[in-house]
């Protein structure tokens, strides 16, 4: 299941990366403009939202690697093993920040369950390579090179409160900002998910009429979404089950790739609202349900 997760994703993923390879200086000037890099033969997905579903395919990927690693080796396993490796240098080369994150945090958590009761030695090489790999595709990277310089601007222009208009991460700020007034006016009732879009953009005239009218968009965080919807407790209640989640009887082992899970959507919720389309809540129960597989007993996810 695993390697065809990582088939499924290595295919958009590859086409995208040789266009970018072969548009590479046009692409790095618009990664510096906080442009994204357009997701190829992903049948029109939405790249952050690729990117999240990119991250859990090397995070779940990860986790079978390690957990096949003292059972007998069959074709499946390398190619696994590749389609893992591919995956995890092209999320680098797309450089989409939300999905970068989250893969971190969960490969966090994998790696934490998998060497808790290492040796010393293992627990050296485990960490040694947590540093080295993500710094050398850092320094080969000039993507995301670009977007590491493209978020310190963006960083700058939410700190100095200068115009937020084209700046990515300021305009998210923006929106929170307004989303956290809309909250305001209607804690406990929310506007109503229908009605939720529409509001957000009028409160803008009000609250906000710096932002350009093609740049007021909702808040990118799916607990304030969920707030302005239908109220503020509607996303404590959101909180509530992914602590349940976490909190579901399992092995001490198989719990990390349910936590791996649950950080994955908990960071993605934080950068974009993932809840608000059809392929995020769709990917979202196929993992949460893949990760709760493991019940009593630790069996690589195969």
């Amino acid at each position: 299941m695993v390697s065809i997760l990582n088939y499924a994703v290595f295919l958009p993923s590859i086409v995208s990366v040789y266009n970018y390879l072969i548009n590479k200086k046009l692409f790095d000037q618009l990664i510096l403009e906080s442009k994204p890099l357009p997701i190829e033969f992903g049948y029109g997905i939405y790249h952050i939202q690729f990117s999240i579903i990119l991250a859990v395919a090397v995070v779940f990927g990860c986790f079978s690697i390690i957990s096949l690693l003292k059972e007998k080796k069959d074709h499946w396993f390398f190619v696994l093993c590749i389609l893992t490796l591919l995956n995890l240098i092209s999320i680098h080369i797309l450089s989409a920040r939300t999905g970068l994150l989250a893969m971190y945090f969960g490969l966090l958590a994998v790696i934490l369950g998998s060497i808790r009761s290492a040796g010393r030695r293992i627990k050296i090489y485990a960490i040694t390579a947590s540093v080295l790999i993500p710094v050398l595709l850092f320094i080969s990277s000039t993507s995301l090179q670009n977007r590491l310089k493209n978020s310190i601007a963006d960083l700058k222009v939410v700190l100095n409160k200068t115009d937020a208009n084209d700046y990515s991460f300021a305009m998210r700020v923006a929106g929170w900002k307004n989303a956290a007034d809309v909250i305001k006016h209607h804690t406990f009732s929310g506007v109503g998910i229908g009605d939720a879009d529409e509001v957000l953009n009028k409160n803008f005239e009000t609250f906000d009429p710096s932002i350009q009218a093609q740049n007021r968009r909702n808040p990118h965080l799916q607990f304030l979404e969920t707030a302005v919807q239908s109220g503020l407790l509607s996303s404590f209640l959101f909180l509530l089950i992914l602590w349940a989640l976490i909190r579901s009887k399992q092995s001490a082992s198989a719990r990390f790739i349910t936590i791996a899970s649950v950080l994955l959507m908990f960071v993605s919720s934080c950068f974009e609202s993932i809840l608000e389309s059809q392929a995020s809540v769709v990917a979202f129960s196929l993992f949460l349900a893949l990760a709760y597989q493991f019940k009593s007993e630790f069996k690589p996810v195969m």
